[in-house]
């Protein structure tokens, strides 16, 4: 019976051990961040390798199962052989054993041997190339920009004959490149740094994907190319960097901007004639990014406003991220009316404090209008109320009482009062008049329109030219209409603003005079 017993543990022991499974790496010594592909090797009808999702704290990446058929011919005899390979990549930073794995081949199971992946930073196995990431920043608030550094070490005069960069996904990111490639040397390596601005989305410890390199470095130990044409063959190495994980924090409800800043709003012109534009100019500037800031919109009631689209400049400067934020506005109206101010919350992250930026109110004062001298009603939030008026001014309603009972007593009152009546009688009249010799009017240009028609006669007819600010003042009612009278709008505000723009008068006349209604 112990005989019996011992027999079983020694053939279970050769079971783990016999059989072809087997292991290949692409190396066993490779620089820091450096790719190792693995491959498992069973031979066999029927494979099952085991669950394979890390190799020690590095996860395995493209993962795939791969199947073949062998065919061999001995002494007359044909045989097939079937194999399978599961296939894996991982990127090791430090050393790190593949551990034996377990694998059922045709009812049996096999296991493969362990295998050490040395991680040496003196390694040639990648040329002497690396990449490496760095963020200017551990934390940060929602909103908050940071700079992201990427350098790649290039070996100066090195066997390389391609490289390949891809940067990090940013999923979780507003991303943004800050200039253009910087090349330098440091002793026998040439150093490529590239700058990313990169500002959060969501909060929480959020993960900035690794960056990722293939070099094919030529294979001088490949038998060449006979004819001299195609050189030596490229055997392709793939690094990446490691990533980066930083705490996102968060900032206050309510906040517009992040950083610190100044707001300042200006207008060309305080007076202005009728239906002439106010041209109204909005800047912040400071440290931080405006990138996702949502842009101030105005509501006059009576005014026209047109926008142009902001500009945006960013640059870094000792680290820091500088931005200056310019949007430019146009006001028209017939009468008197005030620009609100604008308001913005800014939550400084040195500090951990907000306070709220604001421009000034701005009146404009307009003459020869419809309704010139008629100045409008204040920003809404400047409005009192009419019971703070009242408790501004004690005894006004005694005075008020005063007052109607003085008139009330006038007889020149009297007949003022009934004369204005008269003339809104009278007012009302015309315009009764008017509207039904405009009905008229409608009718018979109608039963013309449908009239037949004739050839008419090309005669010599006397163009209208119009300047810069009548065409302005007729076009802008209707720049939602067409998109060409909102594009010729464009260039008469900047030709008004003192810019060289070029337009055809011509095409410009014709245009004008379809909306001209002294036409």
């Amino acid at each position: 019976m112990v005989k019996l017993w011992i027999t079983m543990v020694l053939f279970a022991a050769t079971a783990l051990v016999a059989g072809n499974v087997r292991v290949q790496v692409s190396s066993t010594r490779v620089a820091p961040g450096e790719s190792v592909t693995v491959k498992l090797i069973a031979d066999g009808k029927k494979v099952r390798f085991p669950q394979i999702r890390a190799v020690g704290p590095y996860p395995v990446e493209n993962l795939r199962t791969l199947a073949k058929q062998e065919m061999r011919f001995e002494n007359g005899h044909m045989s097939t052989k079937s194999r399978k390979i599961l296939r894996f990549v991982f990127y090791p930073e430090k050393t790190v054993t593949l551990p034996s794995w377990k694998v059922t081949v045709d009812g049996r199971i096999l296991a493969t041997k362990p295998t050490t992946i040395r991680v040496d930073p003196r390694a040639a196995a990648s040329g002497g190339f690396a990449v490496r990431m760095h963020l200017d920043k551990k934390e940060l608030f929602l909103g908050e920009p940071a700079t992201l550094t990427i350098d790649v070490d290039e070996p100066r005069n090195g066997p390389v004959s391609r490289i390949e960069f891809n940067p990090p996904p940013f999923k979780d990111f507003f991303v943004r490149p800050i200039g253009t490639e910087r090349v330098s040397q440091r002793g026998s390596v040439t150093v490529h740094e590239l700058h990313y601005l990169l500002i959060p989305k969501k909060v929480g410890r959020l993960r900035i994907e690794p960056a990722r390199i293939r070099v094919g470095i030529r294979d001088m130990n490949a038998p060449s190319d006979p004819f001299g044409i195609f050189g030596a063959p490229l055997k392709w190495h793939a690094l990446r960097s490691e990533p980066i994980t930083i705490l996102v924090k968060p900032v206050p409800p309510d906040t517009d901007l992040v950083g610190r800043f100044s707001l300042k709003a200006t207008v060309d012109h305080k007076t202005v004639k009728a239906n002439q534009p106010v041209n109204y100019t909005l800047t912040i500037r400071g440290e931080g990014s405006v990138e996702d800031l949502v842009d101030p919109r105005f509501d006059i009631p009576g005014v026209t406003v047109y926008a142009d689209d902001p500009k945006v400049r960013s640059t870094v400067r000792g680290g820091t991220l500088h931005s200056v934020y310019t949007k430019h506005y146009a006001f028209l109206s017939d009468r008197d009316f005030t620009i609100p101010p604008v308001t913005l919350r800014v939550f400084d992250p040195k500090t951990g404090k907000s306070r709220t930026l604001s421009t000034p109110a701005i009146a404009i004062h307009v003459t020869g209008g419809a309704a010139s001298g008629a100045r409008a009603a204040p920003p809404a939030a400047a409005k009192p109320s009419a019971s703070s008026r009242e408790a501004a001014s004690p005894g006004a309603k005694k005075r008020s009482t005063e007052g109607n009972a003085s008139i009330l007593e006038d007889r020149g009152y009297l007949a003022s009062a009934a004369k204005e009546r008269t003339q809104r009688r009278h007012t009302m009249e015309l315009i009764g008049a008017f509207l039904t010799g405009m009905g008229l009017m409608g009718l018979l240009a109608l039963l013309w329109s449908r009239r037949p028609k004739r050839p008419r006669r090309r005669t010599g007819v006397l163009k209208r030219h119009y300047g810069t600010e009548e065409a302005l003042r007729i076009l802008y009612p209707h720049i939602n209409e067409d998109p060409t009278v909102e594009r010729v709008v464009r260039q008469l505000l900047a030709i008004k603003k003192g810019q060289k723009k070029q337009i055809d008068r011509n095409a410009l006349d014709a245009l004008v005079s379809r909306y001209d209604s002294t036409q």
